[in-house]
């Protein structure tokens, strides 16, 4: 097994060589399947990303979410942790923390209540892994959710490797979504 820091360089390098073209194709693919999914059509609530570092784009999600009435939902990193505000068309955004995009305001929404949370990564394994930014945040948020919350990766299929070596903290996504469709679930 490769070590997470030569994982997370290698793939952050592999997300910038794709074309800009491509990756807009990419994007749309992947989130084609995620919201045709019954994933999506099930969820009230979805908590996603603005994407950075060529993270997979979000926002025909976040479109289609307005358009269903659903309620979208953007995390605010304070302190240490990770909490869900909600975000309007009207919403502004400002720079957060490591250059994210968060809403402005303080409508926080109670995660117990969250449906489905679009967790980013660098790279995903076949098992739902997941390495990300290497500062725990998601880890943390995630392993305090409600248990019928689903964890989703969006990915490129090109950042899915067989193994990462998991520490007894990491919280797997319960599956992933690529340009090809649902790649992969989570082994109960």
């Amino acid at each position: 097994m490769i070590e997470k820091t030569v994982v997370r360089s290698r793939m952050l390098e592999c997300r910038k060589m794709i074309p800009d073209d491509h990756y807009r194709l990419l994007s749309i693919s992947l989130q084609t399947h995620f919201i045709k999914s019954s994933v999506y059509k099930n969820a009230h609530s979805i908590m996603l990303y603005i994407p950075i570092d060529n993270e997979p784009d979000t926002s025909i999600i976040i479109e289609n979410a307005f358009k269903d009435k659903k309620t979208i939902l953007l995390p605010v990193i304070k302190n240490k942790d990770i909490r869900a505000v909600v975000y309007t068309i009207s919403t502004a955004l400002k720079k957060g923390i490591y250059n994210t995009k968060e809403p402005v305001g303080n409508d926080l929404y109670p995660e117990s209540d969250i449906d489905v949370v679009i967790v980013p990564g660098i790279a995903f394994d076949i098992n739902c892994n997941r390495i990300g930014y290497g500062k725990g945040y998601y880890d943390r948020f995630l392993s305090n959710l409600n248990k019928h919350t689903i964890k989703v990766g969006l990915t490129f299929n090109r950042c899915i490797i067989d193994e990462i070596t998991c520490e007894e903290f990491d919280i797997p996504v319960d599956m992933i979504f690529t340009e090809i469709g649902i790649k992969h679930r989570k082994k109960e």
